[in-house]
């Protein structure tokens, strides 16, 4: 009996889901990474702008008014705003993109626990089955009996009857001797009568009339 390989509905359609929603992931977080490049590189030009602010400050000295050094100042500053509000972008999308997998690595193990258990919820009722199959299928008690039966004859035939037969052939006949049943040989081992008053062979010997 060979057990079928097609997959529970309730596995295929958890993976068949799985696979969908695994399918969208790469790109989610391709376009994750690729905003996150794009932050890096705004954050590095907003820097690069902070440090050539900050040389001409350093650089003109005394040549710069106060209102001149205080307006490039504000202008230092906010460039060192937007270059904070870069990195809690780009932490955002990075935390996002943690959960996001997270949340597929959480959801997957939990699926597998639950199929795992519905199996060993299912496993019983898969071996009555098997045993139910196996019940129909086996041979009756009778059946047994009479196959062992059957081959313990054959068994004592090939032994006992043969070394009877064997034996009544070595034997020297006495051409005077009377001649009986089928094989017209004489009289060995156990015989039978005819009951018909007719019959002129009158006796058989049990092996050439099936007895056993």
């Amino acid at each position: 009996m060979t057990k079928s390989t097609k997959e529970p509905p309730l596995t295929a359609a958890f993976l068949s889901e799985y696979s969908d929603t695994v399918e969208d992931l790469p790109l989610e977080l391709r376009r994750n990474y690729t905003l996150i490049r794009q932050l890096d590189d705004n954050a590095e030009e907003l820097m690069y702008q902070v440090e050539k602010e900050t040389m001409l400050i350093t650089t003109s000295g005394k040549e710069l008014s106060p209102e001149e050094r205080k307006k490039r100042l504000e202008h230092i500053s906010n460039l060192l705003k937007e270059v904070i509000n870069k990195g809690e972008e780009k932490y955002a999308l990075a935390k996002s993109t943690y959960d996001s997998v997270d949340r597929h690595c959480t959801k997957l193990d939990n699926d597998l626990e639950r199929i795992e258990a519905e199996q060993q919820l299912l496993e019983p009722t898969h071996r009555m089955y098997e045993h139910a199959q196996y019940e129909s299928i086996k041979p009756s008690h009778g059946e047994s009996r009479r196959g062992r039966k059957k081959k313990t004859n054959e068994e004592d035939y090939s032994s006992d009857d043969l070394q009877k037969e064997i034996s009544f052939s070595n034997m020297p006949i006495d051409p005077n001797e009377p001649r009986y049943c089928y094989c017209q040989r004489v009289s060995f081992g156990e015989m039978v009568a005819c009951d018909n008053p007719g019959c002129e062979i009158e006796w058989f010997h049990y092996e050439c009339v099936g007895y056993t």
